[in-house]
């Protein structure tokens, strides 16, 4: 990307003190107060969007992500004397990118084969990103990039839930003593239903010793995993029984 951009125009105007008509510290005050709400702004939308659909992390988290990744910026662009030999401006900023990895990891979690978080855990990482560009003056490329992260988490939902539904997740409890893993995949087998992923474990149902199964279906159509849940249900008799069709 060449120097002369928009958002270097915009830096350049702020940090002249508004083409000289302003002492230079003014401008540079208002151009930090910009990318800080720049960046709860853009945020904010992310942010929205996983409050609305009862993510843990939510709006709150999103926006303080992007604050604090903007703040870190703004520091080690303008915290520290230009006169430091070797200044890194970009040193100080890198060093976010596996803090909030950290961060994201915390948000994963996996139940037998379904994984919950890792949208919500990758929108902290983009929202880190854009408070990151904010900081630095970038505001047309936050800009994009929260659009375009926007459009992915709204437009793809139904792509997801759609691609979802032909790879449903079947979660069956049994007595211990009762081993049904291969009468499952016999069923399965009627039906034209590949079983792509399974992990069983002992779990306590109702104060005795039970075996959760939980298993990855793939090349099912609707009417296969119906007839193929109900044989399960009738002939094996389960304790529990779930299917699950949300997008991970």
């Amino acid at each position: 990307m060449g120097q002369d951009t928009i958002d270097r125009d915009v830096v350049n105007f702020f940090n002249s003190g508004f083409n000289g008509s302003a002492p230079a510290w003014v401008g540079n005050l208002v151009l930090i107060a910009l990318s800080l709400i720049g960046s709860a702004l853009f945020s904010g939308v992310i942010g929205f969007e996983r409050e609305y659909h009862g993510h843990a992390a939510g709006l709150r988290t999103h926006l303080l992500v992007s604050v604090g990744s903007a703040l870190i910026m703004i520091l080690s662009i303008y915290g520290f004397p230009s006169t430091f030999q070797n200044r890194d401006p970009a040193r100080l900023a890198a060093q976010v990118v596996p803090g909030i990895g950290f961060l994201g990891a915390g948000t994963i979690v996996q139940t037998g084969t379904d994984v919950k978080g890792l949208t919500t855990a990758t929108t902290l990482w983009v929202v880190m990103a854009i408070g990151l560009a904010c900081g630095s003056g970038n505001f047309v490329v936050a800009a994009l990039a929260t659009l375009l992260a926007y459009i992915c988490l709204v437009m793809m939902r139904k792509v997801e839930k759609m691609l979802a539904r032909r790879n449903p997740i079947v979660m069956i409890v049994m007595p211990s003593d009762k081993p049904i893993l291969k009468d499952v995949i016999l069923i399965a087998n009627r039906y034209s239903i590949s079983i792509r992923e399974t992990q069983s474990e002992l779990v306590s149902y109702q104060e005795n010793s039970a075996i959760r199964i939980t298993m990855r279906c793939s090349f099912a159509t609707q009417s296969s995993i119906t007839a193929f849940v109900d044989e399960i249900r009738f002939t094996l008799r389960p304790l529990e029984l779930k299917v699950s069709t949300e997008p991970q």
